[in-house]
């Protein structure tokens, strides 16, 4: 399944695979992302080569600094297509705005799945009124269920919790409810959750005991709610909340719902990450997703709310959170997480946004997210040297977060791969801000030593490019 590749309307211009053509050095496109002249190239298939001409803008050669070598091996991790999803924020969305918010995540973010109430709201949103309820009553209204999911392209449903998490006698009730949604809706929609994170918070974080009375009420919300749920259409996939660093509450979960939890496809967890918290390091995902897997008993899992999140990295603007948001992508992939739902895509957090809040100025994170959405799809590879590779029929896409080592060059080993040219490649960086800018990269393929390597170089700090990070993006073939 490919995903915009071939039929390029991000910031190239819609181009076809057979030919790029120049945009003009420095102009806008209308999410204001920064666009220099592309290279051309000519696709001469019926001679069965490559030729590359690349239209370079005059500029004066940079002093470079660290090489880094990556290397692509094996692999077989297969990509989720719906690794792309994000949530959508009901309140944060009203309705007026709701088209051209639309347009930026299908544009810039290249969405795949969208995750319906966005989290808290779900807790307190009257399906039939289309308004949110409680100390929430009054907040901007957002787009109906029907009206949502004629706009994208998959979905997944939250059902309430609260009322069952608080009181135990209100699970039954609750349950039905939890039904007669997947018997409305259930048609249109695989994936379901039962409940948010509110069994995990509601003083569960000052209070074991809290967080324990909590986890049985939740579970023998699960024990009822699962089976009525796949009663009611028995082709959808339900989804129980857990922490994914505790799987020791899952078991416990588990053993309450007893045979209930037939009825469970999968875990839903909110893999918040970064590289400060030694617990939920970005790359300790895959060990945690597996421990998961073995307490649930389940293989599906749905990372239904993740970032990079700002408490738990030493800064949080601009190309270092779009280069982190890169890296945790990888490993959900290598970690084999079936569905993930970014937090949150627009609003509330301003630095962890892939757009302004106009929808109009796209953001580094959200550039780096498209990017990984068209190109990191297929079979993951193993990479060396902090790259991210992945393959897709003939052709390898490698994403390499630079890092903050200054201007630097990069070769990739082709020797071994089977590849031979270059079909495109890109440079993601910003002016200091969160604000992305996409310029040419060029790439030329060297020998050295009796090896092939495709070489290219990064200007990190140079003119104009006021940030420590930048991702290259190369396509070979």
């Amino acid at each position: 399944m490919q995903r915009g590749r071939k039929d390029v309307t991000f910031f190239e211009k819609k181009v076809t695979k057979k030919t790029f053509c120049s945009l003009g050095r420095g102009r806008l496109n209308q999410y204001g992302i920064k666009e220099s002249k592309v290279f051309l190239l000519l696709f001469l298939q019926k001679k069965k080569f490559l030729l590359a001409c690349f239209c370079l803008a005059a500029g004066p050669a940079w002093a470079q600094g660290p090489v880094t070598t990556v290397t692509i091996g094996g692999g077989g991790v297969a990509i989720s297509p719906l690794l792309y999803g994000v949530n959508y924020s009901w309140d944060q969305i009203p309705v007026a705005e709701y088209a051209v918010y639309r347009g930026a995540m299908d544009d810039v973010a290249h969405v795949t799945l969208s995750r319906y109430l966005g989290g808290w709201g779900a807790e307190s949103y009257d399906w039939s009124a289309n308004v949110e309820t409680g100390k929430y009553a009054g907040r901007a209204q957002g787009e109906a269920p029907a009206a949502f999911l004629d706009s994208v392209k998959a979905a997944s449903f939250i059902t309430p919790s609260v009322a069952a998490v608080k009181d135990p006698a209100y699970i039954g009730q609750t349950a039905r409810f939890d039904a007669f949604l997947v018997g409305k809706y259930g048609g249109r929609v695989k994936y379901w959750e039962i409940g948010n994170e509110w069994w995990l918070q509601g003083g569960a974080k000052k209070s074991a005991a809290r967080r324990e009375k909590n986890l049985e009420n939740y579970a023998a919300l699960v024990a009822q709610a699962a089976p009525a749920m796949k009663a009611a259409n028995p082709g959808i996939e339900v989804f129980v909340m857990a922490d994914w660093v505790a799987p020791d509450e899952i078991l416990r979960m588990r053993q309450i719902a007893g045979t209930g939890w037939d009825a469970v496809d999968g875990i839903s967890v909110h893999s918040y990450c970064g590289t400060t918290d030694a617990a939920r390091r970005c790359d300790a995902l895959p060990a945690g997703m597996q421990a998961v897997r073995q307490a649930a008993g389940k293989t599906l899992i749905y990372a239904s709310e993740w970032a990079a999140v700002r408490a738990m990295n030493p800064d949080d603007e601009g190309a270092r959170n779009a280069a982190l948001t890169v890296s945790a992508l990888g490993e959900m992939a290598a970690a084999g997480v079936q569905l993930a739902a970014y937090w949150p895509p627009v609003g509330l957090v301003p630095a962890l946004n892939f757009c302004a809040t106009d929808f109009r100025t796209a953001y580094a994170t959200g550039i780096a997210f498209g990017w990984m959405s068209q190109y990191y799809e297929g079979t993951a590879l193993e990479a060396s040297g902090g790259a991210l590779a992945a393959r897709q029929g003939d052709e390898v896409t490698v994403i390499f977060p630079s890092g903050d080592a200054g201007p630097q060059d990069v070769r990739v080993k082709l020797d071994g791969t089977g590849l031979t040219g270059v079909v495109s490649a890109a440079v993601l960086y910003t002016d200091g801000g969160k604000q992305g800018e996409v310029a040419d990269l060029p790439v030329t393929i060297e020998q050295e030593g009796g090896e092939k390597f495709a070489v290219f170089s990064l200007d990190i700090g140079g003119a104009g490019r006021g940030t420590a990070y930048e991702i290259a993006r190369v396509t070979l073939r």
